[in-house]
């Protein structure tokens, strides 16, 4: 089925092959194997399925193909329910052709084989995913949105794999206040590299945030809607107050533009549930909230009792803790410094805490700051992971310094995205 590999080592395809799919990346694409032993990765399918494709890239382990034909389709395949999804469409979701269930399903599995190729766990404890509000989470969760802008100054996200924009007028991940927000943000934003539009819960406020380009600012929408521009890494209001409030759990959190928030409060309701039960705080216990953003973890930790500290190397989301954590300042502090500075510090000064919890970015928190961690003496260790393969490597690496993972729970709070949070919960071995 396949023509010979010339000088340059490439096998050259058939212009069509049948595949049996039996596996899944954590990008969200099925896998099955080529004739010559390859695995190949084919979007918009799901295991189980039996499908005609092209192969469209080659590497000498692995290549990647598109679907000419669902020749045996999975039980598990829907509607996609908007008309933006697929090939050479928006890149923002890989999975609206799952059922719900099984989507949840899938995360599982991800975090699952993650933990145990690269985690070396040979079985992880890791429990079914949470689902905020059941399947009707599918639509409507997002509080947020960063568009792309197109040559003529349209607002889009980008195709899958692609710089090229997509022009998106409707987003069914979005809230009804935040579709408003960006209809009201209008398509005339060329000169502008990024658009954000951010709404608070229960209409606490909207802004919209613009990453400038290379040339001169567009002129601000009609109205009176927040704007600000991001210079510096730091916001500057062009117009109106652009923070607003986001409330989780009956707490109110006050967000700039710049600082880290997640996606909607139901999610964010999901982490601090599955952090509070995993971190099990209370009264007299000390407390490190690393990677702290606007104070959302710890705050909950205070009022659990603990005495925390929260550590954040963005001057604007410092701000935004201060003002969170007012409420139980007694048993907070905010430190402006990034997570390796603060820890490799405690770890020196010999001081030990109870509860560690630490929500990094993508690429995890790196084997340096794991073993700086593990000198801290905490009896939970409890990690936020928003990419399965980081937490994998960030686990090997905890286990190398004394750690094993206790309970991992998946919580897909970004449906029909392959994106999945994990709270995974680690202890003394």
């Amino acid at each position: 089925m396949f023509r010979g590999a010339g000088e340059s080592g490439r096998v050259t395809p058939d212009p069509e092959l049948e595949l049996e799919l039996t596996g899944l990346t954590h990008g969200g694409e099925a896998v099955g194997r080529l004739p010559d032993g390859r695995a190949c990765f084919v979007a918009y399918a799901i295991p189980g399925e039996r499908v005609r494709v092209r192969v469209v890239e080659h590497r000498r382990r692995w290549a990647r193909a598109e679907v000419l034909a669902v020749l045996r389709p999975s039980p598990d395949r829907v509607e996609p329910p908007c008309p933006y999804f697929g090939p050479d469409r928006c890149g923002g979701c890989q999975l609206q052709h799952v059922s719900p269930e099984r989507q949840a399903e899938m995360k599982r599995q991800v975090v699952v084989e993650q933990l145990q190729r690269l985690g070396g766990i040979a079985s992880p404890p890791v429990a079914s995913t949470v689902r905020p509000g059941g399947s009707g989470w599918l639509r409507g969760y997002r509080t947020s949105a960063r568009f792309a802008v197109d040559g003529v100054g349209r607002l889009g996200f980008r195709r899958a794999a692609s710089h090229a924009v997509v022009p998106i007028d409707r987003c069914l991940l979005l809230t009804d206040g935040t579709q408003a927000l960006r209809d009201a943000a209008g398509d005339a934003w060329a000169g502008a590299a990024e658009v954000s539009v951010r709404t608070g819960s229960d209409g606490a406020g909207r802004a919209i945030t613009l990453q400038p380009g290379p040339g001169a600012l567009p002129p601000l929408p009609a109205g009176d809607i927040p704007v600000a521009v991001v210079r510096a890494g730091r916001p500057v209001a062009l117009r109106g107050e652009p923070a607003v409030i986001e409330h989780v759990a009956g707490v109110a959190f006050r967000v700039s533009p710049t600082s880290f928030f997640q996606s909607g409060p139901a999610g964010a309701e999901a982490l601090v549930a599955a952090v509070r039960e995993a971190a099990g705080a209370g009264p007299g216990d000390q407390a490190l909230d690393l990677y702290a953003g606007v104070g959302l973890f710890a705050r909950f930790l205070a009022a659990d009792g603990a005495h925390v500290t929260a550590v954040e190397s963005s001057k604007v989301a410092c701000d935004d803790a201060r003002t969170n954590l007012r409420p139980v300042r007694e048993r907070a502090a905010v430190v402006r410094s990034t997570a390796e500075d603060a820890v490799t510090r405690l770890a020196a000064s010999g001081r030990t805490v109870d509860i560690v919890v630490l929500d990094p970015p993508r690429r995890g928190a790196g084997p340096e700051l794991v073993s700086h961690l593990a000198r801290l003496g905490a009896r939970a260790v409890v990690y936020v992971s928003c990419d399965p393969a980081a937490l994998a490597r960030d686990a090997r690496a905890l286990a190398g310094a004394g750690y094993r993972l206790a309970r991992a729970v998946p919580v897909d709070q970004f449906g029909h995205t392959a994106h999945i949070e994990t709270v995974a919960t680690f202890v003394p071995a």
